[in-house]
């Protein structure tokens, strides 16, 4: 069991960067840096609550990174966790002890057992000049990705009059999403300004550790909604939109092997349910949503709300999972590899458009030998090809976290229309060897 202290955060008022320190030993620590200084201004409004969670959401993606799975799994994945979180209150925080610690083992696939003692964190004392001072009607996850364009764009179309505010993380380490992310608020400035403002993307990593790094971000979900509670709450905006398609979202598991622990949930119904229950255990007034958690990720496309200017930008927007892998692509000055499951679920969502995306690798050419390593297309490709009813699909999606029994024949038809799309997708751009591995 790796058992680490979180450290009491500390400001540094030179360069506006907040560090946790992370610490198993005194020969084994990491520190996670902040970019506090962008999130100052809402910061200094908000209760000690939520800004508690926020540098929790802060450490758990630190935690994620700094615990390597490899060398420290239980069983080949999970890890044991036994974490010491500084907050204000501890009474407080005790009451959703048990639910931090399903969220985050759910989230993460690992064992978390937690623990708090007393913070004594203070924000800076001086007074900040405010830039966000409109009224906003709703704040929206940003990733840079196809989908939270798609969320962007809906509500911009949707409602003139209201204005909406845009945020989102980066991480240095990662490459692309922060210029993504300011190419599209280019173009969205062109066709809808004055309707939107940006937070600039915050930028919160790794920035030193003793030992080996993680290389999964299976947790950047939590810092995503984090980050979102914190601006939000500092101006009292209620409503949080997640934008992420229902295929996505639930991450129908298209193998046993990609079940509970080895499969990414950064929508999934559990973890935006838990976590508003957890909020408001807290007292704390916001709603976290996804309003495409019943859509296909081509259902988003065709249904959205400004097609025609979508259809001008779609090529700016990244969904490739493995862009930082260009080894094995055939152009590797592609911007998408093409053969991840986020790049297949990309390609099948436009397939009643005319998709200006550059693809590293074409489905076509992949022979037999070379399934193996594109695993995404050949476990998608034994998915189509395997006979499922939608009692099957009910089954799988409650042994992989679904708990609202009200909304699961809903996530049937998701699934069972996801499959119909990626069939249609492999049926006009496989060759024989590929549809005859989809059964088609």
């Amino acid at each position: 069991m790796k058992k680490i202290k979180v450290e009491i955060p500390k400001y540094d008022l030179k360069n506006g960067i907040l560090n946790i320190k992370l610490s198993e030993n005194n020969k084994i620590h990491s520190t996670v840096s902040i970019d506090y200084k962008t999130l100052l201004p809402f910061a200094i409004n908000v209760n000690s609550e939520i800004r508690d969670f926020f540098f929790i959401t802060c450490s758990v993606y630190g935690i994620d990174r700094f615990v390597n799975r490899k060398l420290h799994s239980v069983d080949g994945w999970s890890r044991e966790l036994n974490i010491s979180f500084p907050v204000s209150e501890i009474k407080v925080w005790n009451n959703v002890k048990k639910d931090l610690e399903e969220l985050f083992s759910f989230l993460t696939g690992d064992y978390w057992n937690i623990d708090f003692y007393k913070s004594d964190f203070t924000n800076p004392e001086f007074e900040l000049s405010i830039d966000f001072e409109e009224k906003y009607k709703q704040l929206n996850l940003f990733s840079g990705g196809l989908d939270s364009l798609i969320g962007a764009i809906d509500f911009l179309k949707k409602y003139p009059k209201n204005k909406l505010l845009l945020a989102s993380h980066y991480d240095s380490q990662m490459k692309g999403p922060k210029g993504d992310q300011e190419d599209l608020l280019e173009l969205l400035n062109k066709k809808y300004k004055g309707q939107f403002d940006f937070v600039p993307s915050v930028k919160v990593t790794l920035s030193q550790t003793t030992t080996i790094r993680e290389t999964t971000f299976r947790s950047r979900s939590i810092l995503f909604i984090g980050i979102a509670l914190l601006i939000s709450q500092g101006k009292d905006i209620k409503d949080i939109n997640v934008p992420e398609n229902g295929s996505v979202s639930l991450n129908y598991p298209l193998s046993p092997s990609r079940r509970t622990s080895c499969s990414t949930r950064t929508t999934h119904s559990f973890v935006l349910d838990k976590t508003n229950l957890i909020l408001s255990k807290l007292k704390i007034s916001s709603n976290i949503s996804n309003p495409y958690e019943f859509n296909t990720k081509g259902e988003m496309v065709d249904g959205c709300e400004d097609k025609e200017f979508l259809r001008q930008i779609i090529g700016f927007s990244n969904s490739c999972g493995k862009r930082g892998h260009r080894k094995t692509w055939a152009n590797r000055s592609a911007t998408h590899c093409g053969v991840c499951m986020p790049c297949i679920y990309r390609q099948a969502s436009l397939q009643n458009q005319k998709d200006p995306t550059i693809y590293g690798s074409h489905i076509d050419s992949l022979v037999p030998f070379k399934l193996k390593k594109t695993q995404d297309v050949g476990i998608c490709l034994d998915f189509l090809k395997k006979k499922l009813t939608k009692e099957d699909i009910k089954t799988e999606l409650i042994v992989n976290g679904v708990k609202n029994i009200d909304k699961l024949n809903y996530y049937v038809d998701v699934v069972w229309r996801t499959r119909i799309e990626l069939s249609k997708w492999v049926e006009k751009n496989g060759n024989t060897v590929i549809k005859s591995k989809a059964g088609l």
